[in-house]
């Protein structure tokens, strides 16, 4: 049998089939690869009851509470994890639906959100569970110089809406309305600190991340107001 010699012409052609051919196989595999990424989180994540029987008393908590800058690169446990949402909105009195932190009016505006491994999630203080908002690792966009959040296991966004006026005759004021979401927020912000402190964890709260980022990756609306964050860690 005679073998047909190829020509440079005929490599040519034969170069062009194969990139031909690698790219239509990368179209066909490479949104699987990324289907499969954002996928491999779940969607939800459902909370233990937290323990409230647990941990250190008030005084102790506020005597090892203080800012940390540096984490492990580990991750919390699921009781921490349910411990700290708790702690930032959850609900202490169920027959009431009332939360742990104080509020004007008994209105809760403000969500918590939080940015992990596996995506943005939003905390749901009913369900006590997480939802997913956003499959995207936004940990290293919240700030690009606090290197340390990049790995830290957890930080909360806290998020203001808008509040209706009860009498439309007298509209909210919205500089008194932002002062009022400052101060709930710091209340959750401390909560979550002791209980930071109680499980041995360090943590910071941050007012340098870039909200606007964090905005659009949260899919949030231009009247939600994004108040601080909070980043929660294990201590190297």
């Amino acid at each position: 049998m005679k073998m047909k010699m190829f020509t440079g012409k005929n490599l040519k052609k034969l170069s062009v089939a194969v990139c031909a051919l690698g790219i239509f196989a990368g179209a066909v595999v490479l949104p699987v690869k990324a289907m499969a990424a954002e996928t491999k989180a779940p969607a939800v994540i459902t909370l233990p009851t937290p323990f409230t029987k647990d941990g250190l008393t008030v005084m102790e908590a506020l005597d090892r509470r203080r800012s940390s800058r540096s984490f492990a690169d580990a991750a919390l446990q699921e009781k921490q994890l349910s411990a700290l949402l708790w702690a930032a909105d959850g609900i202490n009195r169920p027959e009431s639906g009332k939360r742990v932190h104080p509020t004007t009016r008994g209105i809760y505006n403000i969500d918590v959100y939080a940015v992990m491994a596996g995506g943005i999630y939003k905390y749901d203080p009913k369900a006590h569970a997480l939802n997913r908002v956003s499959p995207v690792d936004f940990r290293p966009q919240i700030n690009a110089k606090q290197t340390f959040v990049h790995t830290a296991p957890l930080t909360l966004f806290f998020v203001s809406n808008p509040v209706p006026p009860r009498d439309p005759s007298h509209p909210v004021n919205p500089e008194r309305q932002h002062a009022n979401n400052c101060l709930v927020a710091g209340t959750m912000l401390q909560s979550v600190a002791l209980v930071a402190a109680s499980e041995g964890l360090g943590t910071c709260v941050r007012g340098s991340v870039d909200k606007a980022a964090f905005a659009k990756a949260a899919g949030l609306s231009k009247e939600q107001t994004v108040l601080i964050s909070q980043t929660i860690g294990v201590l190297p």
